[in-house]
């Protein structure tokens, strides 16, 4: 099995958002319009996101160089009221900062 080195491994965070049915496109929506201008912030490698099929749940998976390039957007004023409105629209959310250790691509 192929591992990727922990010094080459990005910083990588798993969130999943609980919400209602009733709730889940319209959060997929204002999370898609964020994902755009997360994707452009410096070191991010990649934002991927998953809808739960009983419709409860969002799960985001973000990718960066680095922990740092992660805190640096979190961080950025014009993203305040992005973060304001999902969290208007979610229960809760479970945040997961992990790392990359091995990618199967078909690529």
């Amino acid at each position: 099995m192929a591992r990727i080195p922990a010094d080459k491994a990005h910083f990588t965070m798993v969130n999943i958002f609980d919400t209602s049915p009733e709730h889940q496109e319209k959060l997929f929506e204002v999370m898609s319009k964020g994902a755009d201008v997360m994707g452009a912030h410096k070191g991010n490698v990649g934002v991927a996101m998953h809808l739960s099929h009983d419709g409860k749940r969002l799960i985001t998976i973000t990718e960066w160089e680095s922990k740092e390039d992660f805190e640096d957007m979190r961080a950025r004023s014009d993203l305040q009221s992005y973060f304001k409105e999902v969290s208007g629209i979610i229960t809760s959310v479970d945040p997961n900062p992990c790392r990359l250790a091995y990618l199967h691509d078909q690529a």
